[in-house]
């Protein structure tokens, strides 16, 4: 199975796909989207564009993508949930199923801790897939955990 994990944004747009064995999960492809377009109209466009040529590349089985949960700046939340609008959409253009995940539980699931740290993240993802850096920018690290994540997520629920 390959899982793509998607941490959205709207300047940013960190991904990562892996390969789920019976034995051993790891990254095929990963890397962030970063995306200089002034309008949100157009940055809406190059996410929409660039996601479908990935899901086409690598043909997913299924999706793990990270959910909004709070942010101080409602100008902010509201353009990262149009680019997620933007994003489930090609999803489901792929004919393919997605699971949402929040922070909390990627950290939870990942760390053992919801409220660690980006580093704690990085540090973590370099570790479990024995890389040779820390992913950066963080939304590559926070695009494997979303991944890692939704691939136990799984695994919980046919157990």
């Amino acid at each position: 199975m390959i899982i793509l994990g998607i941490d959205p944004g709207t300047t940013r747009i960190g991904w990562a796909f892996l390969q789920v064995g019976r034995k051993n999960i790891k990254p095929i492809d990963y890397g962030c989207l970063e995306i200089l377009e002034q309008t949100q109209g157009q940055r809406l466009e190059i996410i929409a564009k660039n996601l479908d040529v990935l899901i086409k590349k690598y043909k997913p089985s299924i999706v793990a993508i990270e959910k909004i949960f709070f942010f101080k700046n409602a100008k902010t939340v509201m353009s990262i949930s149009e680019a997620r609008g933007v994003i489930i959409l090609i999803i489901q253009k792929n004919h393919l199923k997605y699971i949402e995940l929040t922070p909390l539980e990627i950290k939870q699931n990942l760390i053992g801790y919801g409220r660690a740290n980006k580093k704690d993240v990085q540090k973590t993802v370099q570790c479990f897939f024995s890389l040779e850096t820390l992913p950066k920018p963080d939304d590559i690290a926070d695009a494997l955990a979303v991944a890692l994540a939704g691939v136990n997520k799984l695994e919980k629920r046919t157990k």
